[in-house]
């Protein structure tokens, strides 16, 4: 037994030592140095192994759980990026506050022109969103290529106004004064802007949509079918650690230019997407400076926001200027994508 405990007490310190070096991650550029990224990515595990140590240690008694329970609250931070302590906020929509809903709809998985049934489902489900948590004023979507998946979402909300660059788009019931794109160094990612005229002044809303990592299918294969035993498995980890060092080296590159865009901004900034990265990243570290996250406002409980196999994947944010008051955070369940929409209501 006191084998088997210093066993476990010397897994809790590679544990502690390996979640510090994750909280890293937001600091090192990956184009520089990737691999702190891929520690970032897995937080939301090392997060439950930690918890799982501090209960294991306090059952036995004993004071090695200080291992675990010093290591979050060095990282508190990221913790409340993870969880939101948010759960008792008003569900009606107050005079004055604008909703804005962030989606990447992923074509509605290549719907077809003659699919009515889908598309009636669509249709259901933007109108039952709409009723629970107010139509949205605001709505910026990614992964929109074909006409017929626009069309669908403009006719749902009734939009009168929307800019559109490749598969990414913004649309609004306020005017648009003014718009453009953030070219990105990519072929099938993009970022749009557009300058809204509301009743309260003008916000500058971005839709963008980072450089993905293309790795679902390999990922889930290895997750499901994987033997170490065998070559095929290690050839197919290579091809995942290959393709994201690329993925996010890329995802640096274009958060930094989206940046920069905003920065020059004359008006308030709200930056809506599916970014690809979670909040323990340097993309999202990044972009996130000097706005508001909305989940770590008014978020309750895990936020995942990627319909996935991997648990609690926040990479659908929507950050806003600190000049705005945020008033609720919601995920719905909504089975339309591989992606779940965020909705956010907010007032000047």
């Amino acid at each position: 037994m006191k084998f088997f405990h210093l066993l476990l007490r010397w897994a809790n310190v590679l544990l502690v030592l390996i979640t510090l070096l994750a909280y890293l991650s937001p600091f090192i550029n990956p184009a520089r140095v990737w691999h702190f990224t891929f520690l970032g990515l897995a937080y939301p595990v090392l997060l439950m192994g930690n918890i799982a140590f501090i209960l294991f240690w306090l059952l036995k008694k004993n004071w090695y759980f200080l291992f675990s329970l010093g290591c979050i609250v060095v990282g508190i931070g990221y913790f409340t990026s993870f969880f939101g302590f948010h759960f008792f906020k008003s569900a009606e929509k107050k005079e004055g506050e604008i909703t804005v809903m962030t989606y990447n709809v992923a074509g509605f998985r290549n719907i077809r022109s003659d699919d009515e049934q889908k598309k009636n489902q669509i249709a259901t489900t933007f109108d039952r969103l709409g009723k629970k948590y107010s139509t949205p004023e605001i709505m910026c979507v990614q992964e929109a290529t074909q006409a017929r998946v626009t069309d669908l979402i403009a006719k749902a909300f009734a939009y009168k106004h929307q800019h559109k660059f490749k598969g990414t788009a913004i649309f609004s019931r306020f005017p648009i004064v003014k718009k453009g794109t953030v070219p990105l160094e990519s072929i099938g990612n993009s970022c749009v802007w557009a300058d809204l005229k509301t009743p309260e002044g003008i916000v500058r809303v971005y839709s963008a949509h980072l450089q993905s990592n293309s790795l679902t299918q390999t990922a889930t294969k290895i997750a499901t079918n994987g033997d170490l035993r065998e070559k095929q498995t290690w050839r197919d980890i290579r091809f995942v650690m290959k393709q994201y060092k690329r993925a996010v080296t890329i995802r640096a590159s274009q958060a930094n230019l989206v940046k920069n865009h905003m920065s020059q901004s004359p008006h308030p900034v709200l930056l809506c997407g599916d970014l690809n990265d979670p909040p323990v990243s340097y993309v999202y570290r990044l972009l996130s400076e000097g706005l508001q996250d909305s989940f770590r406002e008014k978020g309750a409980g895990i936020s995942s926001t990627f319909n996935g196999k991997l648990p609690a994947l926040r990479i659908d944010h929507i950050l806003m200027d600190p000049k705005f008051k945020i008033a609720d955070y919601r995920v719905p369940d909504v089975e339309l994508s591989d992606h779940f929409p965020v909705v956010v209501r907010f007032s000047w």
